[in-house]
């Protein structure tokens, strides 16, 4: 009997790496392009927010150059919320567009990147929080320094996190077999097709409870910046629950100390079937 499996175990060996091989050269072309992407967009971001702390480190905070500057800042970017001068007690001291300076005055100085702020003096990318303004965002923030080297505060722009990055990764996967989601280190979905999954945690959701191979493969995902490996989980997001096996490759961007998890998978190849919950 055991001489009659070997062939078989052997082709089934084969036709996985085959396969694996195949997504590969599949994925690898869009997981390149949204890195690429999204790291552009980051360099942006950082360099007007240098170039704007510059600016505010020449004029009154509380004066009409400083709203232009912050208002200058947020132009053009659907992803968003606003802008802000943070003084060095950690309260938002102007916020533009005009919508939102009735948060003006507000002290953040509890939130955890704004502690880090005030205390390192150095840029940072938050992770995504709760805003005073209501909305689940993420905020980078830049210090500000008066010619002669003297702390003075920070400019903050908040962002729609899952927007930023969906505007890059969605064309890049419109005609290709393949989705992509977005992860922070600590389990946090920052973006997915599947707009019911955006904030949930992979680690400590219930919703992913059952999925034990995703949640091992998101685990490695975390410890490691880039790779490639596989885990079963639902076809199509809640629209077919059918458990399949999917493929994926991941790589990372990062910026002031923080990395998100670019993860790539294809999704319209013939599926393995797991199970189907459906069926008993």
């Amino acid at each position: 009997m055991r001489r009659g499996m070997m062939p078989v175990v052997g082709l089934v060996m084969f036709m996985t790496v085959n396969a694996f091989c195949m997504n590969i050269d599949v994925m690898m072309p869009v997981l390149e392009k949204a890195r690429g992407g999204i790291k552009t967009m980051l360099s942006s971001i950082n360099k007007d927010l240098s170039d704007a702390a510059k600016k505010l480190s020449k004029v009154d905070f509380e004066g009409e150059e400083a709203r232009r500057i912050l208002n200058g800042l947020s132009g053009g970017r659907d992803y968003v919320v606003d802008c802000a001068i943070i003084d060095t007690a950690g309260k938002m001291v102007v916020v533009e567009p005009q919508e939102y300076r009735k948060y003006e005055g507000e002290d953040v100085s509890r939130q955890v990147h704004i502690a880090e702020l005030l205390k390192t003096k150095r840029p940072v990318l938050s992770g995504v929080f709760l805003s005073v303004e209501g909305i689940e965002v993420v905020d980078f923030i830049y210090p500000v320094f008066s010619d002669k080297g003297k702390f003075l505060g920070g400019v903050s722009m908040l962002v729609r996190q899952q927007a930023l990055t969906g505007d890059i990764i969605a064309p890049l996967v419109r005609d290709v077999p393949c989705k992509a989601w977005v992860m922070q280190k600590d389990g946090l979905i920052i973006y997915d097709p599947d707009p019911d999954q955006i904030g949930r945690n992979i680690f400590t959701d219930d919703f992913f409870r059952p999925f034990e191979d995703l949640i091992s493969f998101s685990e490695t995902v975390s410890r490691a910046t880039d790779g490639a490996g596989s885990y079963d989980f639902y076809a199509r997001g809640l629209e077919d629950k059918t458990v399949v096996k999917k493929y994926a490759a991941w790589d990372t961007v990062s910026l002031y100390g923080t990395q998100w998890r670019i993860i790539v998978m294809e999704v319209d190849r013939p599926a393995i079937v797991v199970k189907d919950p459906g069926k008993s």
